[in-house]
């Protein structure tokens, strides 16, 4: 077990005013059988009395608010501190939703195609035939950063062949899917990353385990969990519409020390 310290802050600033700027953050870690998140503190600029606290679908917990005036600018900060158990288990059965594919893990000819060529593998329990899963996609592919973005799919991922944890968590969940394992996509911090990072929860009857394919590893107490659905486009931890004209630049800070 561990007491990890954890901050993590978005800063965009905009060429131009905007205005009628509404927000739905998914930034709000919650405590559940793995983690407990304590000392939880958040700061949103400009600073709007109109937020409200709400849940998605997938359980997540959403901060949601409008901010009428015009402004350049927009930011929040997440503080807290989080008692992390060794081992990853959450307890919990998976809904069918889990079981399908999603936009971004849609599974292509060429995922399917390996899928057949590891399957002969898939012949142990749940977490052990995503832990082969995982070490062959891990060996199939290399790790860069700039060549995907938010919205490239499992598919085009993997017919490049590299990505980032985004993209790893997108073709395992892909390719778990195929072999009847009920999956979702995770969002958090890990402990020494510098940045977000992305892994996946795999259900094994009546909890959920961490695996983390990036890494090729069980998901342990290095990882403070943000939110979860069927892909990245369920659980992004910023999203908003606002009225007006402007280019957007966005800075990222995450930060996960060990107390």
């Amino acid at each position: 077990m561990k007491k990890l310290s954890f901050e993590y802050s978005t800063g965009l600033l905009f060429g131009n005013d905007i205005n009628s700027h509404c927000f739905t953050l998914r930034c709000l870690p919650v405590s559940d059988d793995r983690q407990i998140i304590g000392d939880l503190r958040c700061i949103i600029t400009p600073d709007d009395k109109g937020i409200w606290c709400s849940n998605d679908s997938f359980g997540n917990s959403l901060l949601c608010g409008r901010i009428p005036e015009a402004h350049n600018s927009f930011s929040f900060k997440i503080k807290g501190v989080a008692t992390v158990k060794s081992v990853y288990r959450i307890n919990g059965e998976a809904p069918y939703i889990y079981g399908f594919g999603s936009k971004l893990t849609e599974p292509t000819e060429e995922i399917m195609s390996f899928f057949g060529r590891i399957r002969s593998e898939l012949n142990g329990s749940v977490t052990e035939n995503a832990m082969t899963i995982s070490d062959r996609l891990f060996n199939s592919m290399r790790y860069e950063k700039g060549v995907t973005n938010v919205n490239t799919t499992a598919g085009e991922a993997f017919a490049a062949g590299v990505g980032v944890c985004q993209d790893y968590a997108h073709i395992f969940l892909s390719l778990c899917r195929l072999g009847g394992i009920r999956c979702r996509y995770v969002s958090g911090l890990a402990y020494q990353s510098g940045e977000t990072h992305a892994w996946a929860e795999i259900n094994d009857g009546s909890f959920w385990i961490g695996i983390d394919p990036t890494n090729n590893c069980l998901c342990g107490d290095n990882y403070i969990k943000i939110c979860h659905g069927r892909d990245y486009a369920d659980c992004p931890i910023e999203r908003g519409l606002y009225l007006g004209s402007s280019a957007c630049t966005q800075e990222i800070f995450s930060a996960v020390t060990e107390i």
